[in-house]
C-alpha cells in the first residue's frame, strides 16, 4: 500500500459537540424567561388601550344614537303651548329632558358655548347672519352643539353678526 491509501482509510472521529456549562444554560434560559415576562406585560398594556379604545367608541355611538332625541325634544319644548292645560306636560318634558342632559353630562358630553362667543368653524355652522352685530361674533344659537372628548360630535347651528 502507498502512503495515500493509508490515510485515506483512517477513519476520522466524529467531531462531539461542545457541551454548554450549566451557567450558560441557566444564563439563557433566564434571558428567555426575562423576555417573556416583558412580552407578556406589552400584552397586557395593548389590551388594555384596546379596552379603552373600544369603550370611548361604544360611548360615542350610543351618544350619537341619542342625541337627535334630545335635540327634537328641546325643539318641542321651544314650540310648546303656553296654555295652562299643558303645564302638567310641559313639566314632564322639562323633567325628560333634563334626565337625558344629565346622562349626557355622566357620558362626558359637553355643549358648545355659543352666544357672545367668536364664531369658530370647527365648532360652530353659521345658519343665518344678523346685520348690525359685531362681525364674527356669535348673537344667537339655533340649535345647540355638542362636543364628546374634546372631539365636535354636532357642531352649533348659530346666527353670526354682519356690519352693514
Amino acid at each position: 500500500m502507498t502512503d495515500t491509501q493509508d490515510e485515506q482509510q483512517i477513519p476520522v472521529p466524529p467531531i462531539e459537540p461542545e457541551i454548554e456549562s450549566p451557567e450558560a444554560v441557566i444564563a439563557d434560559l433566564t434571558d428567555k424567561w426575562k423576555r417573556s415576562v416583558a412580552e407578556f406585560e406589552n400584552f397586557k398594556k395593548r389590551r388594555q388601550s384596546e379596552g379603552q379604545e373600544i369603550l370611548e367608541y361604544a360611548k360615542e355611538m350610543t351618544v350619537m344614537k341619542l342625541m337627535p332625541s334630545l335635540q327634537s325634544l328641546e325643539q318641542v319644548l321651544k314650540y310648546a303651548p303656553t296654555d295652562e292645560k299643558y303645564k302638567d306636560w310641559l313639566l314632564g318634558l322639562t323633567v325628560t329632558i333634563q334626565q337625558l342632559e344629565k346622562t349626557m353630562e355622566e357620558l362626558g358630553v359637553v355643549k358648545i358655548k355659543t352666544i357672545g362667543e367668536k364664531f369658530d368653524p370647527s365648532h360652530h355652522e353659521a345658519v343665518e347672519e344678523v346685520e348690525g352685530q359685531e362681525p364674527g361674533k356669535i348673537v344667537k344659537e339655533i340649535q345647540p352643539g355638542f362636543m364628546l372628548n374634546n372631539k365636535v360630535i354636532i357642531p352649533a347651528k348659530v346666527a353670526v353678526g354682519r356690519k352693514e
